[in-house]
């Protein structure tokens, strides 16, 4: 037969609606079918919404491979792999180009470009290794198919793009927004030791952050391993709140590596909590006792023991004393070498805040929990009765923080803390009108809540330098702690306004 020409193949390409697109899910394929478009360097272009699976994987495994096949019986069958390596497009006139494609061929941004939302789509460029289109007539009676080589696409790609791939892969594993919830009783004990005895030491303290944020990232992953199968059926999550990190089910971690560091952050948490007990005294061992049982217990796989399945809270009630309670006793502890009442008090509604981020997390995991039978709070109370509870957690939080001034158990700064009382109000507006919507209609609920124990957190440390009359360290940590609520507000907005375009533009 004759080989066709660019002209000729490139011709086929526009003439077909879809593509299988099939990528790597650690050595397994996985495959969607994309509305794409082609243009003259064999260069294909699909896109999706920020955020999207496909894309996280594709910023983490690149090689892709696509086919394209049309005809109305099997002897009258075209069909076009192309095999390459996709990159998302960055630049501002690569993107226009893949625009005006894709608006050609995808209904989808299509609608997209009509509301004006483009800006909440990433478009990819998958640039082809080898391109071979085959017609079956031809193919069954030993023709050779029409091959093209692309060497140059090949030597762009360094084997560094590959290794800050699955650096970012391990991030997004270890979740780095949810190591706020270790963050803030550790800051918050260590500068009421400060206050009370006016010694810091830097290196316990920093070595006591290093472990609270190692046992925590370590106990997320343990927890992805144990729920693998779970997260993998959970149709509802919505990241970066509930579902897990999802990056088992996405390809870019294998469950056993995951499991395996997840051991290994847990154990360098447990060495470090270890050469602290020896430093300051044996106070802590109760402490991280506690801790360990709570964080390897809460969750396992199915038909073995949990916590969350022993009895109603009881899991719930583990993890939030640990992340409220428990870490800001024992940051005070290293550096004071003793416990106090006023710790225990001033750590309440931290431990009250953190628990309503761990239940409102659960609304949209809740079908997909019960299936399993993983029975959390929600599932086991129903989502009526589990609102009623995040809003006079929210409710005793509050007025805790109004009283122990007036008791004398805090300074009269604490009432700085008032400031972060607007998510708190426009977090219950969300959860008492939205609890029983969809998950994507709870978003700003789960975004608001997450944002009131940050900010709370974070004033309720900047109450305390205020008090001990360090001004400037005090606004410079107030400046830090604004912009890092700013960055995670924004990062949260974002993703909520991409599932909402998306939805806008598919309803379309």
């Amino acid at each position: 037969m004759a080989q066709r020409s660019k002209k000729e193949v490139l011709d086929y390409l526009n003439q077909a609606e879809v593509a299988a697109v099939g990528t790597s899910n650690m050595g397994t394929p996985r495959q969607r079918m994309m509305h794409f478009g082609a243009d003259e360097n064999f260069n294909l272009y699909v896109s999706s919404l920020k955020g999207d699976p496909k894309i996280i994987q594709w910023s983490n495994i690149p090689e892709t491979a696509l086919l394209i096949h049309q005809g109305p019986t099997f002897m009258e069958m075209e069909e076009c792999e192309i095999i390459g390596r996709a990159e998302i497009i960055h630049n501002k006139d690569d993107r226009e180009k893949a625009l005006e494609i894709m608006k050609l061929r995808s209904p989808i941004v299509a609608n997209f470009f009509q509301i004006g939302a483009t800006d909440r789509l990433d478009f990819i460029r998958i640039k082809p290794f080898i391109v071979k289109y085959r017609y079956v007539p031809e193919i069954l009676q030993g023709e050779a198919p029409t091959i093209f080589e692309f060497p140059e696409n090949r030597s762009t790609y360094s084997p560094w793009d590959d290794l800050k791939s699955k650096a970012s892969a391990w991030k997004e594993a270890v979740r780095p927004l949810s190591l706020t919830a270790s963050l803030i009783p550790i800051l918050l004990g260590g500068v009421i030791a400060f206050s009370v005895s006016g010694n810091f030491n830097w290196f316990l303290f920093l070595l006591t952050l290093a472990g609270g944020l190692m046992i925590q990232a370590g106990t997320n992953m343990i927890n992805d391993w144990k729920d693998a199968e779970r997260d993998n059926e959970n149709v509802e999550g919505i990241r970066p709140f509930t579902g897990g990190s999802k990056m088992i089910q996405l390809g870019l971690v294998s469950r056993s590596d995951m499991g395996f560091f997840g051991i290994i952050l847990s154990i360098s948490a447990a060495l470090i909590g270890i050469y602290l007990t020896f430093k300051t005294g044996w106070g802590l061992i109760p402490l991280i006792a506690y801790g360990a049982l709570a964080g390897i217990f809460y969750t396992s796989e199915k038909g073995k023991f949990s916590f969350i399945n022993m009895a109603p809270g009881l899991a719930e009630f583990l993890i939030a004393t640990t992340y409220g309670v428990l870490m800001t006793m024992g940051a005070f502890y290293v550096q004071t070498g003793y416990f106090s009442l006023q710790v225990f008090l001033l750590s309440l509604p931290v431990a009250l805040l953190i628990t309503n981020v761990l239940v409102i997390n659960q609304f949209q995991d809740a079908a997909s929990d019960q299936k399993s039978k993983k029975n959390t709070l929600v599932v086991r109370w129903g989502k009526s009765k589990a609102k009623n509870l995040l809003i006079s957690f929210f409710v005793a939080s509050y007025t805790i923080l109004l009283l122990l001034p007036i008791f004398g158990y805090a300074p009269f700064t604490l009432y700085f803390t008032f400031f972060s009382l607007p998510f708190a109000v426009k977090a219950i507006r969300y959860i008492q009108n939205n609890y029983l919507k969809t998950s994507m209609d709870l978003i700003s609920g789960n975004a608001h809540t997450a944002i009131a124990h940050l900010f709370t957190g974070l004033l309720l440390v900047f109450a305390f330098l205020l008090d001990s009359k360090n001004i400037t360290f005090s606004l410079i940590f107030l400046a830090g702690s604004i912009l890092l609520v700013t960055w995670v507000w924004n990062y949260i907005e974002h993703k909520r306004k991409d599932m909402e375009q998306f939805r806008l533009a598919v309803k379309q």
